[in-house]
């Protein structure tokens, strides 16, 4: 891959990041769902606790959500199992569902448990999510987006969970 075909897909994902598709209200703003399991999910990557492109509903990852999702105090209540699911509808994030799923979406996180074996990325934003570079990027894209007000709390997480 060269250089140009690089930018161009990291451009390209930058510009998905910035304008994911989000529950607004007036009274309560964006739910960030879908960025605070972006940023998890690639913490996780770049931390190395997620080694392939099949990304389990793990302990890891949801504790990595909740503790994301409570330094942004959203005025929404947490749920993991809404973004997991609905970022399929982004067009890079793939759900391998279970043979017996049944249709409907999954209200509680035991029913994800239940309904979804893994999700997967498109193969090159997971690759460029492996490149420190790229994946500051794409970081930077979503926290300067969806997350300007908490942009140094963040950023402070983010360089501490690298570090480790």
């Amino acid at each position: 891959m060269t250089e140009n075909q690089q930018q161009k897909n990291l451009s390209y994902y930058c510009d998905l990041l910035a304008s994911l598709n989000v529950s607004s209200t007036k009274k309560r703003g964006n739910a960030q769902y879908k960025p605070i399991l972006l940023l998890s999910v690639i913490d996780l990557i770049s931390q190395k606790i997620i080694t392939e492109n099949k990304i389990l509903v793990s302990e890891e990852l949801i504790d990595t959500f909740n503790k994301y999702w409570n330094i942004l105090a959203s005025e929404y209540k947490g749920g993991f199992h809404y973004p997991f699911f609905h970022l399929q509808s982004e067009g890079f994030w793939h759900l391998t569902l279970k043979p017996d799923f049944n249709g409907l979406q999954p209200k509680t996180m035991n029913k994800l448990k239940q309904s979804v074996e893994y999700a997967s990325l498109d193969e090159e934003l997971f690759t460029l999510i492996q490149d420190p570079e790229s994946r500051k990027e794409l970081i930077d894209t979503l926290i300067e987006v969806w997350f300007s007000s908490a942009q140094k709390e963040l950023q402070e997480i983010l360089e501490i969970n690298q570090s480790f």
